[in-house]
């Protein structure tokens, strides 16, 4: 089964409604559908926390961190990812963080809608979620 690596603002696209939405929900149903398996960071939890939180009530972010936890295996981050995140000095910290831990969990793709930031560094294949949405059809 294919592991997919999804970056927060994947999981944003959806619960935001903003473009791609449609993209990030199949994607999650292809995870529930057990098609592949979903992975992102406890970061990834944070950060979408932190940007639904404005906009939203507590209730309906936590409401939604549950479903996404049900739905997302949720990788722990260490201290090795996060000194090779530190001695990379790559233009988004962020970014190379969840880099490092979708190596560490090995990870088959990294489907993220701002492929622009992971370019200069990633060695895994790398997708928008219309892009991975469209390899999974063709080899279907």
């Amino acid at each position: 089964m294919k592991k997919v690596f999804v970056d927060t603002n994947v999981i944003l696209d959806y619960y935001l409604n903003r473009e791609g939405a449609d993209d990030a929900e199949k994607i999650f149903t292809a995870a529930y559908n057990g098609d592949i398996a979903v992975f992102a960071s406890i970061l990834t939890f944070a950060n979408f926390a932190y940007v639904a939180k404005r906009g939203h009530t507590q209730e309906d972010v936590y409401t939604a961190l549950d479903e996404f936890e049900k739905r997302i295996t949720a990788l722990s981050m260490d201290k090795r990812q996060l000194r090779c995140a530190i001695d990379n000095h790559c233009k988004d910290f962020e970014d190379m963080l969840q880099y490092q831990c979708a190596l560490a969990a090995g990870c088959d793709v990294v489907v993220t809608n701002n492929t622009k930031d992971f370019r200069d560094f990633c060695k895994l294949p790398l997708m928008t979620s219309h892009e991975f949405l469209t390899q999974i059809s063709d080899e279907q």
